[in-house]
């Protein structure tokens, strides 16, 4: 297990089933420490309604194929591989008004296969699709869910494109 703390606020404790290369590792610990930043944003632009907040916490687990289908398979009754799923520790966060200043989220499953194949699929690095797959997540860790209607959809389509335009603005500012 690895325990990450880059940025103060975003706090990622993640696992990972299956070898990363050294690069991967690497790059990961630094888009998350950027993830940091982004949440701060999203927070700031009211994707829950809380003004007390001072860390977040998420539990993130990097895995296989075989493991992602059980984890559908037993959590969700689909039995088949799926690229993200998100376990929130809240019913639904912008129904209530936290007044935690330390919030644990919940936990996240990557599934590593998945994040190659799409990555090629789409044309784009394997890093730029996980950190997508990532926020989708975290915002289904919010209480979004793209599942429940289209106008759902589209909300969690707004957030993650604030997400991912604020992380590019951060990735760019970094080089």
């Amino acid at each position: 297990m690895t325990f990450m703390k880059k940025h103060p606020f975003l706090i990622v404790d993640y696992d990972s089933s299956v070898k990363l290369l050294a690069s991967e590792e690497r790059q990961l610990k630094k888009w998350l420490s950027f993830a940091s930043l982004v949440v701060e944003e999203l927070l700031k632009k009211k994707i829950i309604p809380s003004k007390s907040i001072k860390s977040i916490q998420v539990s993130l687990l990097i895995c296989g194929e075989q493991r992602m289908r059980k984890l559908n398979h037993e959590f969700r009754e689909k039995n088949k591989v799926t690229d993200v799923l998100s376990f929130p520790s809240h019913e639904d966060l912008r129904k209530m008004n936290s007044t935690d200043t330390n919030l644990f989220l919940g936990d996240l499953a990557i599934c590593h296969q998945k994040v190659k194949s799409q990555a090629k699929q789409f044309g784009i690095s394997y890093m730029d699709e996980f950190i997508h797959l990532f926020f989708h997540g975290l915002i289904h860790l919010f209480g979004y869910d793209h599942e429940l209607s289209k106008k759902e959809e589209e909300i969690m389509q707004g957030w993650e494109k604030t997400a991912l335009d604020k992380f590019s603005q951060i990735k760019k500012g970094a080089r």
